[in-house]
């Protein structure tokens, strides 16, 4: 459906609600802000039942606390999204700012506009300057559709004559408490299958992505696979939303599902359907509310749902009416290492146009415009360290300033300056120990530099800014000379060197699991993996699967068609394998067999605790370099306690070396929805390191204890050079061995030419 007939029948559908749910005799309109409530008054409606939503302006903003409006002409845009199977009945902004006292009334004010459409024009007044201000404006819920743009326009002057439009007293600050307020209305939408993946997830939905999985009561490995395939599906389509899978057996909940169902394992509510003949994928309106969605994956056994699951994920754009039947696909061919779709290139230079979906990204426009964001996620055993940094070819064009001044470029990773170039008129010539010379292009100036990211500022997922700032300039009758349509960007050319650098990672390090799902994401597809869950899994232990594989599949932008799901009882399957295992010591008996390797064990009260011999660093190495800690377990305490206590642990796989094992545990399965909420935090999650993080609420502790492992291969020479860095004394005996050596050689050369000499006598 094109986007203008979309747009209409929202609009129809908004006019036909409001009307329905309007009191019978509604007072004039006016201009003035009113108060909105946030509830819908109606009792009865033609679709679901209405309900509030709230979202504040710093959840829109990246958690922003104010938004900063400067110059004579700031703005501030906000995104936010309402899903396509929802319409606003009602909707109203409370609204909290402040301005500056210096700005002149009648000539400032603030301009507020959704979609486009001017929704209120705030004027500052000399009495209120100042002070946090609380204004309540209403929004016709006819102007939101599915995805929407709330701007600020701040217009501001301190004086008549002779005016800086960069003077530090032109600001209005808008609070990111400030509160926008909607009434939703679910409407029915088709049982199609070609609307996938709406309205299971609809991107015009910034929240957490929260879609329960049915199954029946005792749902098979083989079914746990199938669903681990969707879910790192869904979870890569959450993407920076997050996304959690509540499991639910045999029950059926309200709301949008996703069912697993085969001829002997079903939810009692598909008892009475007939016994399926081979993988399928349907979708049907929901028994349990009448108005949402449910999405079969059913076949005859668990082998059914895997076809009928790696159809769904891989093939979902030739999907079509109310049920499709699955035949056997094509088997893919497997992933190789670091090749995950989200993750940089490491075989060659990366142009800043590959991480970019659209040119304008790379554009920016104005004095003093936005930065220019580039996410870079690099793989965690990446070893770029004590190197020289990150090659970075720069290329980028502007508007040339009017004369020298302060316009400036700078760069920065994860808001850590790196470099400053200044911006130069077209008339003075580049830098020339830079190789870099500004040539004049259709009126911009462009110019190319090179420079090196350090690597100690890098981090598996990063942040690469361009932050262009132009400055005013006057002549004397105080008027702007510089150009008012300032434009810059980057050049899509531009590369970033990620080749080169060895894959090399001492092991465990729970912080790469946290934030990128290391080491399972070596393989986007997730073949090097085998899932090991309890012989009868719960709820809490299906979900922790389920989420987990939803953050690899976000991790590393593919979904998991070749991961494994098995339990303890099948010894093959588990050799040669990286196993993440969940469950409980009560219910993972390879928590209790391994018990001699793990960090720290969890059964029920009683709490065994690691300690390594010295976990930092306490001499001061020479080179500048810390030294290796001492991971040896030097105590251990023993605990008894009732508390709440959730653990990921990490170690090498006692079945095969340089292979990894994580499992989730915790007291009870009730606390890996504790482990689950603290990944989700990301500043938590970039903080966790070594072998065993203990998550307790919102606080997370971890430790390193334990024997370590290597996981990839450093060159020779750098093994070496590496080892006399730690060890100075061995570095010495090096230097004179080496000595000897050359003093030796020197010698032998010597005698061979008086040798020579006397010969030819």
């Amino acid at each position: 459906m094109c986007p203008p007939l979309t747009a209409m029948i929202r609009l129809i559908q908004s006019f036909m609600l409001v009307a329905a749910m309007a009191p019978a005799s509604a007072a004039p309109e006016t201009s003035a802000p009113v108060s909105l409530p946030v509830t819908a008054t109606a009792t009865a409606a033609p679709a679901g039942t209405p309900h509030a939503r709230m979202l504040t302006l710093s959840s829109l903003a990246f958690n922003q606390p104010s938004v900063h409006l400067r110059s004579t002409e700031g703005t501030a845009d906000f995104d936010f999204g309402v899903r396509a199977d929802e319409i606003a009945t009602q909707a109203g902004l409370k609204l909290r700012y402040t301005f500056s006292p210096a700005l002149i009334a009648g000539l400032s004010h603030l301009k507020v506009l959704l979609n486009g459409e001017i929704v209120a024009v705030l004027p500052f007044l000399k009495e209120h300057a100042g002070r946090m201000l609380e204004q309540e404006i209403a929004i016709d819920p006819r102007f939101i559709t599915g995805y929407n743009k709330l701007r600020f326009e701040f217009v501001g002057h301190y004086t008549n004559e002779c005016e800086d439009s960069l003077h530090s007293s032109l600001w209005a600050d808008i609070s990111g408490a400030s509160e926008l307020k909607m009434t939703l209305q679910q409407v029915p939408v088709r049982n199609e299958l070609s609307l996938l993946p709406q309205p299971f997830f609809d991107a015009h939905d910034a929240r957490r992505l929260t879609l329960p999985y049915v199954f029946g009561a005792r749902p098979s490995a083989a079914t746990l696979r199938a669903a681990g395939i969707t879910s790192s599906w869904f979870g890569k389509l959450a993407a920076w939303r997050g996304a959690r899978f509540p499991a639910r057996l045999d029950v059926l909940p309200t709301g949008h599902a996703v069912v697993f169902a085969t001829n002997t394992e079903r939810p009692a509510f598909l008892m009475k359907a007939d016994p399926y003949t081979g993988p399928a994928v349907s979708v049907m309106t929901n028994p349990a509310d009448g108005i949402s969605k449910l999405l079969l994956v059913t076949g005859r056994d668990g082998n059914d749902l895997r076809m009928a699951a790696i159809s769904l994920v891989l093939g979902n754009a030739a999907l079509s009416g109310t049920s499709v039947t699955v035949a056997p696909p094509r088997e893919e061919t497997p992933r190789h290492a670091y090749d995950a779709p989200n993750w940089v290139r490491t075989d060659r230079p990366v142009k800043f146009g590959e991480l970019v979906q659209a040119p304008q990204q790379l554009q920016a426009t104005g004095h003093v415009p936005d930065a220019i964001r580039l996410n870079l996620r690099m793989p965690p055993d990446l070893y770029v360290w004590r190197s020289r940094g990150v090659p970075v070819d720069l290329g980028f064009r502007y508007t040339p300033p009017v004369r020298a001044g302060e316009s400036r470029l700078v760069v920065g990773i994860n808001d850590e300056f790196v470099q400053g170039f200044n911006l130069r008129p077209s008339s003075q010539g580049g830098n020339l120990a830079r190789l870099a010379l500004p040539l004049l292009e259709n009126g911009f100036v462009t110019e190319r530099h090179m420079f090196n990211l350090p690597a100690y500022k890098l981090r598996t997922r990063n942040q690469l800014q361009h932050a262009f700032g132009f400055t005013y300039y006057k002549d004397g009758t105080c008027r702007d000379i510089q150009a008012d349509n300032v434009r810059a960007m980057i050049d899509p050319d531009s590369t970033i060197d990620f080749s080169g650098f060895p894959h090399y990672a001492r092991m465990p390090h729970l912080g790469y699991f946290a934030t990128s799902g290391f080491p399972f994401t070596k393989f986007a597809d997730l073949s090097q993996t085998t899932i090991v869950m309890p012989t009868v899994p719960g709820a809490p232990d299906i979900e922790a699967m389920l989420t987990l594989l939803g953050r690899m599949g976000e991790a590393s932008g593919y979904p998991a068609t070749r991961v494994t799901v098995t339990t303890s009882s099948n010894a093959d399957a588990l050799r040669d394998r990286d196993l993440l295992l969940i469950g409980t010591a009560a219910n993972q008996p390879l928590l209790v067999k391994w018990g001699e390797r793990l960090p720290a064990i969890i059964a029920n009260q009683d709490r065994r605790i690691s300690e390594p011999a010295r976990s930092v660093n306490f001499l001061y190495d020479w080179f500048g370099f810390g030294t290796t800690p001492d991971t040896s377990i030097a105590a251990q305490a023993l605990l008894r306690g009732a508390g709440p206590l959730g653990a990921l642990l990490g170690f090498e796989s006692p079945l095969s070396s340089n292979r990894s094992v994580v499992a989730i545990t915790g007291v009870d399965a009730a606390d890996f929805t504790q482990v689950l909420d603290i990944l989700d935090n990301d500043a938590v999650a970039r903080t966790m390191y070594g072998s065993a993080v203990f998550v307790r609420g919102d606080k997370a502790e971890s430790i390193l204890a334990g024997k370590t492992y290597t996981l990839g291969m450093l060159p020779f020479w750098l093994v070496i050079w590496y080892a006399a860095l730690e060890h100075p004394a061995l570095s010495v005996a090096m230097l004179l061995a080496a000595l000897a050596l050359a003093a030796w050689l020197m010698h032998r050369a010597r005698q061979r030419r008086r040798k020579a000499s006397g010969a030819h006598a």
